[in-house]
This record gives C-alpha cells, structure tokens and sequence, in this order.
C-alpha cells in the first residue's frame, strides 16, 4: 500500500488537506480507482480482493487519523448538530442517526469527530453532494475551482499507481500467485496456494535458454512482450515434446522432501489447448503424466511430487512438455519452471 499512501498524501499536499471535504473526495477517488483496478485483474480471487480492500481501507483510516482533532473535555451539547459524511454517499441529517452504515466494499468511513457543522448556523439537511459516490442532481454545479487543477494530477498518478502496484503483484514471485485459472488434472495442491514455508528455486527462465532441447518436429524460441521475456514451446504431433534440463544440484536440495514444482505458462494467440507434463528425475523417480488446460490468461500450473527418504540424485534430471495433446499444434508461452520444498 505504500504507492496508494503516496499518492494520496501527494494530492493532500495540492489541496486543502485540512477540510474534511477534500479529503474524503481524495479517498473515494482512491477508492474507486482501487476497485477498478481490482475489476481489470481477473487473475486475483474474491478472497484475495477482499485482503486488498481491507488493507486500503486500513492504509485510509490510519492517514485520518492524523488528521483527527483533540477531543474536548466535555461532550458536545445534544442540541448541536453534526455532519458525518461516510464513503459511499451516505447523507445524516440534524440529531439523525445514519440511516445504514456504508458495506466494506464501499469503503472506510472518516471518523464522525473530524466534520463539525459551520459556526452557529443550523442546516436542516447535511449534503455534501453525492450519492453513492455520483453528484446529486439537486445541487447546483459550482464553477471549477484553480484548486482542481492541482488535484487533478494527484489522482491521475494515484491511478497509476494503482495500475502499477495491480501488475505487479500478477507478474511477481515474490506474492501469492493465482491459481484460479489453471484446471489441474491430479495436482495435489490448492488453488492460490504456494508450498508453506517455502522458497523458490528456478529450475528454468527465459534468460537461460540452454537449458532448453526439442524432439521430433517440436519448436522453441525465446520472446518477449515488453520486459517479460518467455520461450514459446510448439508441439506440431504427440511425439514432439519440449525438454528442460533439471540441474543435479537442484535434485540433491530436494532429496528426500516433498516438493511442488510451478509451471508459468499460458496459451498463445489467445488459443486454448491442453499440455502434457512429464518428468524424469533419474534414481529419485518421475511424477508420472500429468494434464492441464491451458488459456490465454498467465497461470501457475502445480503438482506436487514426495521424494523417499535415502534416495540421492545420481545425475540430472528433466520435465517433458507437449505444448498440445490433441496433435494441433497449438503452441504455449513458458514464462518460468521452478520449485520449492516443504520446510
């Protein structure tokens, strides 16, 4: 959350951060940037969203609290009314209390002591002039205010930042990947799930293409969209298999453990197909033949293979990989191979 955190004290920096106005437009912008960004990312499950909501709105109410005033003494008198705008246009009228509190989805509400109404003038009606984050069509449209125009970009890189941080977290190791998208056939792991307590180890990448060999009429060549390279595999016929090289130190780190091995891949040209997977670790075994469907969208495809007690790598070993069992020749992007044991 440290670039949502940025942005938004980047655009309270712009504004007027001491009106409370300001700063709930700035968080619903937040907000819906957020959700957008969320909505574009098919990869991530309902779960996954929810823990990103979660931490946002956690991120909103710690920066107003900062913001939050000194309580008085004594409590305010009951006859004074208070205005408690809430994210989602929740409207509180006059010695009201709110008619239903905003959903999670909806975002944070701001503390009830950080608006107080105007000096000594009564409204009827609090109004701040949105409805479920729209304008009210019953307030008068103020002229653009020189103010805007400094707020203006804040929420345009808060946007960015949003973008960036939601792609990050699809192409990087480093946080939970989604695995909702890969059908596994026999893989004994959950979806979303990494191996607990574990650490990757790569057994290929696009940067290390010799470890890369074909067979039959089979094809493999490194590309790359923009600064994500990959090696796109094609099987034309069931006996054209793609082979990549599993180091005989890789096989000695997981000797004797339980290993679940991570295959990156997706489909080209936006075609589906189904690959097959094999493996041959020498004395320390296969794991057996394996199926997934394959689509356009990046996934994790996984399985799990348990290597006895006293059995050692005697050499290297390799994963097999036919980019489509149908014989249609349907070829796949690998973006990485890679593995990691149980602690």
């Amino acid at each position: 959350m440290e670039g949502i955190e940025r942005a938004i004290r980047n655009a309270f920096a712009k504004g007027d951060a001491a009106n409370p106005a300001t700063r709930q437009r700035i968080y619903e912008s937040a907000w819906s940037a957020h959700e957008h960004a969320l909505a574009a990312n098919t990869s991530l499950s309902d779960a996954q969203k929810a823990q990103r909501r979660d931490r946002l709105k956690a991120t909103i109410s710690r920066i107003e609290s900062e913001f939050r005033p000194a309580r008085p003494a004594a409590p305010a008198a009951a006859s004074r009314a208070r205005v408690e705008p809430a994210l989602g246009g929740v409207e509180v009228q006059n010695g009201a209390a709110p008619a239903k509190a905003a959903s999670p989805a909806e975002g944070p509400a701001l503390d009830r002591d950080d608006v107080r109404t105007a000096r000594k003038k009564k409204h009827r009606d609090a109004d701040f002039g949105f409805e479920g984050g729209a304008p009210r069509r019953d307030v008068a449209k103020k002229p653009r205010s020189p103010f805007m125009s400094y707020v203006l970009p804040g929420l345009i890189l808060l946007v960015f930042a949003l973008m960036g941080w939601s792609l990050y977290n699809s192409f990087t190791d480093v946080m939970n990947p989604s695995r909702s998208t890969a059908l596994l056939n026999g893989a004994p792991a959950r979806e979303g799930e990494d191996a607990a307590g574990g650490k990757w180890i790569n057994i290929f990448n696009p940067s290390e293409p010799t470890r890369i060999s074909v067979t039959g009429s089979a094809t493999a060549q490194i590309a790359g969209q923009g600064s994500v390279g990959f090696a796109r595999v094609k099987s034309p016929g069931a006996d054209d298999e793609i082979i990549f090289d599993v180091g005989e130190g890789i096989l000695r780190e997981i000797a004797g453990k339980k290993a679940t091995f991570d295959i990156i891949a997706k489909s080209d040209d936006g075609q589906p197909t189904q690959m097959s997977v094999s493996c041959d670790f020498g004395a320390m075994g296969d794991c057996g033949r394996k199926r997934y469907d394959v689509t356009d969208a990046r996934s994790d495809f996984l399985f799990d293979v348990t290597f006895p007690e006293g059995q050692r790598a005697t050499g290297a070993g390799t994963i097999t990989i036919n980019s489509d069992v149908s014989g249609a020749g349907k070829a796949i992007d690998i973006y990485a191979i890679r593995v990691s044991v149980a602690q």
